[in-house]
């Protein structure tokens, strides 16, 4: 009898409430946030003078990446060059109330065989300079004993990591090196699209019920007590 009561008194509901449902929860599992922009400036390598402090070429061929030129070292052992960014009063105020989080990415690659390593690092560093933590991308990481010719970016030699910015942090340097290993003149290290963004820790949002939801389970809670109540009655 009461099976039959709770499918004449909810079936309908339940129809009307889970195709309201279902799209919600969906979309809250599937949706993505837009990314940030990136705090690096110049980090496509698409101007040859802004942002970075130090020595490097523009490469654009051999190998080929279809967001077009990229960080060359050119002649010697090693190359580097950097940049700072120093936290603004938001990025204090998030890192000091909720706490900061990062992404940093970037293509890293080289030329045919040669196994020359490049590296994206970040490092953070304290109003008294002192250095409360790092992160970085190698190009060792991908390195199979050859590399592509034709590269697509975000793709086979795309690496991210990501992580919490350390409590303390006022500012962080941003450093591309390059290191030659095998033979030959050039340093090829090669470093493309390099990105780094804050964001705030991700929280899982509550999917809110839809009207006839909240009726089915208010519904539901009714019959429950109408089932105790008749239990207690005497045969």
């Amino acid at each position: 009898m009461f099976t039959a009561l709770f499918r004449s008194l909810f079936a309908p509901v339940l129809r009307r409430a889970l195709p309201a449902v279902l799209p919600a929860v969906l979309l809250g599992a599937l949706a993505s946030p837009v990314a940030a922009a990136s705090l690096i400036v110049n980090g496509t390598f698409d101007n040859t003078t802004d942002g970075w402090e130090g020595t490097y070429r523009l490469r654009s061929t051999d190998p080929w990446i279809d967001t077009g030129s990229y960080f060359f070292a050119g002649p010697g052992t090693f190359s580097a060059i950097s940049q700072t960014y120093s936290l603004t009063g938001d990025d204090l105020s998030r890192l000091g109330t909720t706490g900061l989080d990062y992404t940093m990415s970037a293509d890293l690659f080289g030329w045919h065989t040669q196994e020359d390593r490049g590296v994206m690092s970040v490092f953070f560093f304290g109003a008294d300079d002192t250095q409360l933590g790092s992160d970085a991308l190698l190009s060792s990481t991908l390195y199979s004993g050859s590399w592509d010719t034709r590269i697509t970016a975000g793709g086979k030699y795309y690496q991210e990591t990501s992580g919490a910015v350390p409590l303390g942090t006022a500012y962080l340097t941003f450093v591309l090196s390059s290191t030659r290993i095998s033979g030959g003149t050039n340093n090829d290290g090669y470093i493309d699209n390099a990105y780094f963004a804050f964001a705030d820790p991700i929280a899982p949002a509550p999917v809110p019920l839809p009207a006839s939801a909240l009726m089915l389970l208010s519904g539901l809670a009714g019959v429950a007590g109408l089932r105790r109540r008749s239990a207690k009655k005497p045969a």
